[in-house]
């Protein structure tokens, strides 16, 4: 493989890294400080300003990221085919997109409903376990494509 190409795949695979790094501290911080207090702590009043300007900025910044991981995968998986790690960017073939159909499918309806303004206090609470259930749905995912992916640059690193 000529240098520019091997480049290529070193930033594309780092790249890939960064974006599951991420993932992994984002959904992980949800699932171990945040989720445990919201719902005691979460109420009508202040229910919006907790989740929803976060939400809109991680939809936002996940529309651009997830993209570029996509043509990453891409590249990792021509690099990697035919080789004993050809299943790893085939296993984020569903460990990015099934968090990405959560969110779509499920997620955004409560970010919508959520967004429109609750005005019951039992409705919010049963939102919020189902928005909290969905987020650890995609955490479980995420965590083991994390570790699939450090899995990948040790054995890459032994090889």
């Amino acid at each position: 493989m000529s240098s520019f190409k091997q480049t290529v795949v070193d930033i594309s695979n780092a790249y890939i890294f960064f974006c599951a790094s991420i993932y992994l501290g984002m959904f992980w911080s949800l699932h171990f400080f945040w989720f445990p207090n919201y719902p005691s702590t979460l109420n009508l009043s202040n229910y919006y300003d907790a989740i929803i300007p976060q939400t809109t900025l991680a939809t936002k910044f996940f529309f651009i990221t997830i993209p570029i991981m996509v043509v990453a995968l891409v590249i990792m998986l021509n690099s990697e085919w035919k080789t004993k790690f050809m299943w790893v960017p085939l296993a984020w073939i569903p460990g990015l997109f099934a968090p990405v159909i959560i969110q779509q499918a499920f997620i955004e309806k409560i970010n919508d409903e959520f967004s429109a303004g609750v005005s019951d206090e039992a409705r919010l609470q049963v939102l919020l376990d189902d928005w909290m259930y969905l987020n650890d749905l995609r955490w479980i995912i995420l965590t083991i494509m994390w570790g699939i992916t450090m899995y990948f640059f040790i054995a890459k690193a032994k090889k």
